[in-house]
This record gives structure tokens, sequence and C-alpha cells, in this order.
């Protein structure tokens, strides 16, 4: 019975251990510069390049319009659980959005009250 449960104990520990170093993972696959496009979206405003920052446990992202004439610059991200959350004012609405990444990609969806939740992709960023 005490070999079950000290196997019982490190099968816990571990599953911790995994969890913990997922979350580190996941960290930094979401951060670098971006190609993004939010599938439904009005035109002009379906593709972004976003530049995810963190320094000190503290992310930031500036955000550049396909037309290369709008910018958001340093906008506050929260990181929870893996996920990186905020919002932005687009044409006076607020979009709230959440970033993930899901077994090696990197996902996000976007919420407002006129354009509903659509669903975001992320390409790494030749530039």
């Amino acid at each position: 019975m005490k070999k079950f449960y000290l196997f019982l104990g490190l099968a816990l520990v571990y599953s911790f251990l995994a969890v913990a170093m997922n979350n580190k993972i996941s960290k930094e696959k979401l951060e670098g510069k971006w190609n993004v496009n939010v599938a439904g979206a009005p035109y002009g405003y379906r593709d972004y390049i976003v530049n995810i920052k963190e320094n000190k446990g503290e992310y930031r992202a500036d955000i550049l319009f396909a037309d290369s004439k709008n910018k958001i610059s340093d906008q506050t991200l929260t990181l929870k659980d893996g996920k990186l959350t905020g919002n932005v004012s687009v044409d006076n609405e607020r979009v709230d959005f959440t970033i993930r990444e899901e077994k090696g990609v990197v996902l996000g969806t976007a919420k407002s009250p006129s354009i509903g939740t659509l669903s975001m992709t992320f390409t790494r960023s030749k530039k």
C-alpha cells in the first residue's frame, strides 16, 4: 500500500511540474512579431501585425493595422492561465481579445457587441 501512495505522490508532483513547464513554454511562444488575421471582420479590420513583448512579467503589444497608417502602441496585456487578454478601442467600440498557444499553434478570439466573437489566426512575421 505504501508503494501505491508513493507512486500516486510522484505522479501528482510530475503532473504539477508538467503544467508549470507547459505554462512557461506557452509564455515564450506567445512573444514576438505576428501577422494576425481576424476571420469575418469587416474589410480593413481583418489583418494586423502584432508585436508582443514581455518585460519583468509585464506583457505589452504594438498593433499595426494592415493599412500601416493606424497603430495602437504599448497596449497592456494580462497573462492568466497561459492566455494573454486585453482590449482595444476600434472606431469607439471596445473589442476584447484573448491569445493562447495550443499544441504549438497560436490562436485567439476577438469579441465586441457589434461583431460578436471572431476567430484570430497568428503566423510568425518574417519582417
